[in-house]
């Protein structure tokens, strides 16, 4: 009759491990999976926060270049202003009992085209404000296209293009000179008038670096409040990825104790057989 002899201690320790560890293994590997899912969704809010700031920085950055483009575009104009409007004046509406005239320097037929060329110069300055005044609106609608973000900044029922100069503005405008002073004096009130509208509307472009100015300062606010935010959210996405790390660590440490008690008990399995045939 074939001698048959019990498991030994060891065996059964040996068993015992092998399996704990193989147990731990899979635990830690199911943790790892779990860990993972909550990592997908923080992945998710991440990125979603990240594009949230990337669309802050971009409004800041849109609207400091935007009130850097008003206030030298307003400069711009109300130095030119003056300029092209009584420059006409000087050259073509000169008194001809002025003591100092410019025939003195200039021949009629060159004085009458610096004149000329003093009204086309403020003729195109009324079109490139209105052009600016177009482009401004647009890049100002391409931030926010929400028409209600737009009255918020800019109120109810107006439009930069509001602020657009007239184009037949300086039909009206007469620059010659004229004998008779009633006559006169009219046309001066009327080139006057001419001159304080554009400069209003000079005025109200510049107020619109205001307006841009206070919108800016509550970005830039946001901006830190939800930057900070997602300081700590990288925070807590780093800890979740340090438990991922970890986890897959203690799941390939629990497989190699588990395989190093197999390959034992496989070893006293072995022993056991070899003492058992003696």
């Amino acid at each position: 009759m074939r001698r048959t002899k019990k498991p030994t201690s060891k065996i059964i320790i040996l068993v015992i491990l092998s399996g704990i560890f193989n147990l731990l293994s899979y635990s830690f590997d199911q943790l790892v999976v779990q860990a993972e899912l909550t990592n997908r969704n923080l992945e998710r809010q991440l990125v979603s926060q990240r594009i949230e700031l990337e669309t802050l920085s971009y409004e800041i950055t849109t609207l400091n270049d935007l009130s850097f483009d008003v206030i030298n575009s307003a400069n711009y104009f109300y130095k030119h202003l003056p300029t092209n409007l009584y420059g006409s004046l000087s050259f073509l509406g000169e008194n001809p009992k002025s003591k100092l005239k410019w025939e003195k320097f200039y021949k009629k037929e060159l004085q009458n085209k610096i004149g000329n060329n003093f009204i086309i110069k403020l003729d195109e300055l009324i079109a490139y404000f209105n052009n600016k005044t177009d482009d401004i609106d647009n890049i100002f609608k391409s931030i926010y296209p929400d028409p209600v973000i737009y009255k918020n900044i800019l109120g109810e029922n107006y439009s930069i293009k509001d602020i657009k100069i007239e184009r037949n503005l300086l039909k009206k405008f007469d620059p010659y000179f004229e004998e008779d002073q009633k006559k006169l004096n009219e046309k001066d009130n009327v080139n006057f008038e001419i001159y304080s509208t554009i400069y209003k509307k000079i005025t109200e472009f510049r107020n619109l670096e205001y307006e841009f100015y206070r919108y800016l300062q509550k970005s830039e606010g946001e901006y830190v409040e939800k930057f900070g935010s997602f300081l700590n959210f990288v925070d807590k996405y780093a800890q979740v990825q340090n438990k991922i790390n970890y986890f897959i660590l203690l799941s390939i440490i629990s497989q190699i104790f588990g395989i190093l008690f197999i390959l034992l008990l496989f070893k006293s399995l072995i022993s056991n057989r070899n003492s058992l045939n003696v």
